[in-house]
């Protein structure tokens, strides 16, 4: 299990209906279909989405094409208890902050649980897609104008050896 696995086992509750946002190739998906949730996800690659509807033909309909911040009306009236976006938060703008918090509160029950999850630090190799260091501050402040708090927060080594990234998981739940 990895670290991040571990810190989601630890803080959502058995058998949640469960967002992904940004799941792209669905390794975390399986993981947590494989521990009794209810997955739904968006991703804004259709390439990625039409992987998760072949590898989960059952469940095709609960993955969908949308990025943050995403339309009020994009899952109807579903609600979930735990919304995740893991390495998502960086490659957003500041300024579409409160939009895409708009987005998951809207999707969100009462008690639900957000885990975000970003990198910090430098990348050695050329990367095509836009990057900028999250606003902790600015987040958590738009998080808690709706009730939520941080209650952990953990620092991870990149899985994939780049000494140069750290891993940064912040978990939100509502007073």
């Amino acid at each position: 299990m990895s670290e991040l696995h571990e810190v989601i086992s630890k803080h959502i509750p058995f058998k949640s209906k469960l967002l992904d946002i940004g799941f792209g190739s669905g390794r975390d998906l399986q993981y947590l279909k494989n521990e009794g949730h209810v997955i739904w996800g968006v991703d804004p690659s259709i390439k990625f989405v039409e992987y998760a509807q072949n590898r989960f033909p059952e469940i095709k309909n609960q993955f969908i094409q949308a990025s943050l911040p995403f339309t009020n009306n994009l899952f109807g009236e579903i609600k979930f208890d735990v919304i995740i976006s893991i390495a998502v938060w960086m490659h957003l703008y500041r300024k579409e902050y409160k939009d895409a918090v708009e987005s998951i509160i809207n999707v969100s029950k009462p008690t639900s649980v957000i885990i975000i999850s970003y990198s910090i630090g430098s990348r050695e190799q050329k990367d095509e897609r836009y990057f900028e260091t999250v606003d902790l501050e600015y987040l958590t402040e738009l998080l808690s104008n709706d009730g939520f708090k941080v209650v952990d927060t953990i620092k991870n080594q990149d899985s994939l050896k780049r000494d140069s990234l750290t891993w940064v998981t912040v978990v939100f739940k509502r007073d």
